[in-house]
């Protein structure tokens, strides 16, 4: 039997969570930002919005030149998660095989089901109805072609591309187009005259792997409908690359220990997330950026799993201090990268046993009572602006 991907996509999910909250909002140009209003960061756009040019992860000063009309609101990523949980709980309810790929996505493999079109038509019909939330449904014989579908029938679209049909509806959308190949990827390819889906279906995997090593054979995969890359992670069961969290800063902070502070506050967001999952990393990164908007990063990788946030935070200190400069910073990132599944035998780590212990104790109290209810004392003095967003399981 063939295998069927359909992919549930919220449309500007920031954004219809809020116009959800706030109706008289709706067909307004609206933006979800993190940080201060005039300094902050665009993080999530209306389609009105995205007329005049607005585009997420756009200074929110841009914006509003651009559009002056535009409603800003400060992001509530409390609200978010709960409307994210609530609806993949939904999907895992009434379907076996459900991957979520990112806060506003889940593929549900549908192999089995006679008509998929039809339960997609169900399931927008049911989130609209119960969260007020606009989505678009895509359907393909593979993860990416489901992405693709989704991606064209954009907003609040339902779109099947059967297998015989990829050429036809895909062969002339531009190779920027396909998930995973970015804008300089996508240049490159341009460099050796690959404009198109189907100039990656007709050019020898051989050229393209010289050209890209094994990325290569990805894009020339992808295009042709064949899951590569990251998502064959979620085949595998791993849903994620990497695990952490970011935050604008509501004004410039330069105070050392202020820095210090924050960057343990995401430390313990990113460990706490990973003890969730039961996972493990072999390596960290950091991210600044500065008032400027210019930014740093630095990543490292280790011989032993990072497992808590004692270390996680120690070795983000360390490489935030390699690339650290004397300005004003606006955001911090944390995150772990090279997940693998959390196997310990906590014999042969009898120093890290305790603390260990004590993490997936905290996180029970937290999780019973809220929020860093139980929290060291290095954070007590702390104010957090709750703008905090987890960024996407699976990097796009």
């Amino acid at each position: 039997m063939s295998r069927k991907f359909l992919l549930v996509d919220m449309d500007a999910f920031f954004v219809s969570c809020e116009v959800a909250a706030r109706p008289e909002l709706k067909g307004k140009p609206v933006g979800v930002v993190t940080g201060a209003q005039r300094h902050g960061v665009v993080a999530s756009v209306s389609y009105e919005a995205r007329k005049y040019g607005v585009k997420a992860g756009m200074p929110t000063y841009k914006a509003k030149d651009l559009c002056p009309s535009i409603v800003l609101i400060p992001a509530d990523i409390v609200k978010y998660a709960y409307i994210s949980e609530s609806i993949m709980d939904y999907l895992r309810e009434n379907f076996n095989k459900v991957e979520v790929f990112s806060v506003d996505e889940a593929f549900i493999d549908v192999s089995d089901i006679p008509d998929p079109v039809e339960t997609g038509k169900e399931i927008k019909k049911y989130i609209k109805e119960h969260f007020h939330i606009p989505l678009t449904v895509g359907i393909g014989p593979s993860r990416v072609i489901a992405k693709m579908a989704c991606e064209l029938s954009k907003p609040d679209g339902l779109m099947e591309i059967k297998e015989n049909e990829i050429l036809e509806k895909l062969g002339d959308l531009d190779v920027e187009e396909i998930p995973g190949i970015g804008e300089r990827s996508a240049e490159a390819l341009r460099s050796i005259g690959i404009r198109t889906v189907r100039d990656l279906w007709i050019t020898n995997e051989e050229v393209l792997v010289r050209k890209f090593g094994i990325r290569g054979k990805w894009f020339k995969d992808m295009a042709m409908g064949k899951d590569a890359g990251y998502f064959t992670l979620l085949e595998n069961g791993l849903q994620m690359k990497s695990i952490g969290h970011s935050e604008t800063f509501p004004r410039d902070v330069i105070n050392p220990d202020e820095i210090r502070a924050y960057l343990l506050y995401l430390c313990e967001k990113t460990g706490r997330r990973m003890r969730k999952h039961n996972l493990m990393g072999y390596g960290v990164s950091v991210y600044i950026r500065y008032s400027d908007f210019t930014g740093n990063g630095i990543s490292k990788k280790f011989s032993k799993p990072v497992i808590t946030s004692t270390e996680i935070y120690q070795n983000a200190l360390f490489l935030l201090n390699r690339i650290l400069e004397i300005k004003p910073i606006r955001l911090i990132g944390v995150s772990v990268f090279d997940l693998e599944p959390l196997k310990l035998q906590l014999s042969l780590f009898e120093n890290k046993e305790r603390e260990i212990r004590l993490e997936f104790s905290l996180d029970t109290i937290n999780d019973t009572y809220g929020d860093f209810t139980v929290k060291r004392a290095r954070l007590a003095g702390l104010k957090i602006s709750h703008s905090v967003i987890p960024p996407r399981g699976i990097p796009r």
